[in-house]
């Protein structure tokens, strides 16, 4: 069977994702901020799908059907948001949304606290993707008044 992957061309035509490979299995990452289970509203029925997601250093989010995929399902660049938020209005709990320039991708996790992280993470991969230069001593002001 031939698998035909449609990227979204918001990936396939960022010239800094050029030459860059995507069909990488879900368990085979070597950066990985946070990997686990995410409902995604698909953008056509409106259904809520579970997916195996993996946020990596490189700010992308991979997408996957299940932790043992070989080839994502998707990809997003993290860089390509706008923002990262906790939005109620999609009758489901625990549900957020990303934003880009031209659309609302909404997600639920699976309790308050995975949310709490989730949003944490990308939040964080979307700043680390749209400043030039990440400081990395932000990060560790955050564990030191996280120790307080």
């Amino acid at each position: 069977a031939m698998l035909t992957q449609q990227w979204p061309t918001a990936i396939t035509q960022d010239p800094s994702c050029a030459g860059k490979n995507f069909r990488i299995p879900a368990s085979a990452h070597p950066n990985v901020e946070k990997q686990g289970k995410i409902f995604r509203q698909s953008s056509m029925l409106r259904l809520w799908k579970e997916r195996h997601v993996v946020v990596t250093g490189d700010s992308f989010m991979f997408w996957y059907t299940s932790p043992q995929d070989q080839v994502p399902e998707d990809v997003i660049a993290l860089k390509k948001a706008t923002g990262v938020r906790r939005d109620d209005g999609y009758g489901r709990s625990n549900a957020f949304i990303i934003t880009t320039k031209g659309a609302v991708m909404p997600f639920s996790a699976a309790s308050e606290a995975e949310m709490e992280a989730w949003l944490r993470v990308i939040g964080k991969g979307i700043v680390r993707a749209t400043t030039t230069e990440w400081d990395e001593t932000s990060d560790r002001l955050e564990e030191q008044q996280g120790q307080e």
